[in-house]
């Protein structure tokens, strides 16, 4: 893991409690893929605890890992930010809020209360979620757009997963190495001396 560092501006970075109380509304507020989106939306745009560049870092890896995604996301993130008591507490500020909320949802779910009305709210929470993760991705993607190869090969890697149901391995190897070849090959083209 990378080690933890000062915030952007050489100002320290937060306290337990702020980690717990950022981490703990997040799970509380957010759905599903969502919530990558709100944790972006806080710990880099409102907090300004770590650079865009370092969220993108700790999700590729967040990801890679076996385990919820968002919650090895909020790991890795404490993680940088307070060494391991970071890591505890926004592990437990991740997982315990929700934990104990999908418990009184399922009671009603499950119970002779179950109406239309938690149905549709349900279906809101959904459609919330999908919003957050496009606007998210929009944003991430600020950078990319001004290189037409960056969104092709994005365009591309989202028609095979969705339509042809390409697997997550050959996604990587494909598209991933693709991406390392483009990236090294615009990175030659911006360092070679001109004549």
């Amino acid at each position: 893991m990378m080690p933890s560092r000062r915030r952007p501006g050489g100002r320290a970075g937060p306290s337990l409690w702020e980690l717990a109380s950022a981490f703990g509304l997040i799970s509380l507020t957010g759905f599903g893929g969502g919530q990558r989106a709100q944790i972006r939306r806080q710990v880099v745009s409102r907090k300004h605890w770590i650079t865009d560049q370092d969220f993108i870092e700790a999700l590729e890896v967040a990801e890679l890992l076996p385990g919820p995604n968002v919650l090895n996301l909020a790991v890795f993130i404490g993680q940088r930010l307070r060494g391991v008591p970071g890591a505890v507490v926004s592990l437990i500020a991740g997982s315990v809020p929700p934990f104990l909320l999908v418990l009184v949802a399922g009671a009603f779910y499950f119970s002779k209360f179950n109406t239309p009305l938690v149905r549709s709210a349900l279906s809101g929470a959904t459609a919330a979620a999908v919003g957050l993760t496009l606007a998210n991705a929009l944003e991430l993607t600020a950078a990319t757009r001004k290189r037409p190869l960056n969104l092709v090969i994005i365009a591309a890697t989202v028609v095979s997963v969705t339509y042809f149901k390409l697997s997550l391995v050959l996604t990587l190897l494909i598209f991933g190495g693709l991406s390392m070849v483009v990236y090294a090959w615009s990175k030659r083209k911006t360092t070679m001396p001109t004549r």
